[in-house]
């Protein structure tokens, strides 16, 4: 899939005419491109899992001790020959029982094939979510982070991220009124949720 990052940015800034801030912050950030996922999608999941509710810094690092576990600091659900050798690095990594219990079960599921790339990247938006909160710990913020990150759709607003939540409060704020991003960045709104991570840095300073 061939995305023209460019001409995105170009239609963001053109949609944030009438928006001064929201036009000054991604004209800032520049182009914003969606790296594609250099893990599977068990790791993926895993990784997303292990990132519910805590700091981006401390949860990269519990995911370093993760990798650590597999040859050249690169795992994938091939090289998990059971589940406990799997209970055993998330064990020692220092993450909760409840956690431990989502990656186990989805671990399962990808293992008896019920939920793979290939079935997922077929599904509808409303299809996919749908399949994927079925199962334990999974629920709106991990669906749009895999939508996002792992399938590189280009329409998704994750409504239930702190940080998003906090920058379009902020925005408001700036701009002396509500906004509605939703229609005005429809339909790349993934993108421009990539623009409030960025600019969160400085505008909630």
């Amino acid at each position: 899939m061939n995305i023209d990052y460019e001409k995105i940015h170009n239609l963001l800034i053109n949609k944030s005419s009438k928006i001064g801030e929201v036009k000054y912050q991604i004209s800032k950030n520049g182009v914003i491109k969606i790296k594609k996922p250099k893990i599977d999608l068990f790791c993926f999941i895993t990784k997303t899992i292990i990132s519910q509710q805590i700091s981006d810094n401390v949860a990269q690092l519990i995911w370093n001790k993760f990798c650590s576990y597999f040859e050249n600091n690169k795992p994938s659900l091939k090289k998990i020959p059971n589940i406990n050798f799997l209970e055993n690095i998330l064990l020692n990594i220092g993450i909760s029982v409840r956690k431990i219990s989502y990656i186990t079960n989805f671990y399962y599921i990808s293992k008896s094939n019920l939920i793979n790339k290939r079935i997922l990247e077929r599904k509808t938006e409303s299809d996919f979510r749908d399949l994927l909160k079925k199962n334990l710990g999974i629920g709106e913020w991990t669906c749009d982070m895999t939508l996002i990150f792992f399938f590189q759709r280009l329409n998704i607003y994750p409504k239930n991220d702190l940080v998003i939540e906090k920058v379009k409060n902020k925005l408001y704020e700036i701009e002396k009124k509500k906004i509605n991003f939703d229609k005005i960045f429809s339909p790349y709104l993934s993108i421009f949720s990539l623009h409030l991570w960025e600019m969160s840095k400085r505008v909630l300073k």
